[in-house]
C-alpha cells in the first residue's frame, strides 16, 4: 500500500497548529461534500480529506503519524507499518466506530487499535 501525506491532502504545513488544520479541513469538506460538489471525484476527495483530518486532529494520532514521516516515508512510496506500531501509545479509536470508511493505509497504520477489547 502507498503512504499518504495527510498534510498535503489538507494543504497545510506539517508544523501547522491545530486551528489551521481544522480550518483547512472545514474548507475542503465543504468544497468536496458529495451533496454540494458536482466536481468529478469529489466523493473520493471528500473521503481523503476526512481521513486526513481524523489522523491529524488528535494529538496522539498526529504524533504517531509524524513519527512515520520522520522515518522517511513519502507520498506514493510503498508503506509497511513497523511491527507493533501504535501499541501502548494510548490511542482510543472507539469514537471512529470501526474501520469503515477509511483507506487501507489508515486501517493498516492504526488497524490493531480499532479492535481492542
Amino acid at each position: 500500500m502507498q503512504f499518504k501525506d495527510y498534510y498535503q491532502t489538507l494543504g497545510v504545513d506539517a508544523k501547522a497548529p491545530q486551528d489551521v488544520i481544522k480550518r483547512a479541513y472545514r474548507k475542503l469538506a465543504r468544497k468536496y461534500h458529495p451533496d454540494v460538489s458536482k466536481e468529478k471525484g469529489a466523493e473520493e476527495k471528500f473521503k481523503g480529506v476526512n481521513e486526513a483530518y481524523e489522523a491529524l486532529k488528535d494529538p496522539a494520532k498526529r504524533r504517531a503519524y509524524d513519527q512515520l514521516r520522520a522515518q522517511g516515508y513519502r507520498p506514493g512510496e510503498e508503506f509497511h507499518p513497523p511491527p507493533n506500531f501504535g501499541e501502548g501509545q494510548g490511542f482510543d479509536f472507539s469514537d471512529l466506530g470501526g474501520e469503515g470508511g477509511f483507506s487501507d493505509f489508515f486501517a493498516q497504520m492504526f488497524g490493531d487499535l480499532f479492535h481492542r477489547e
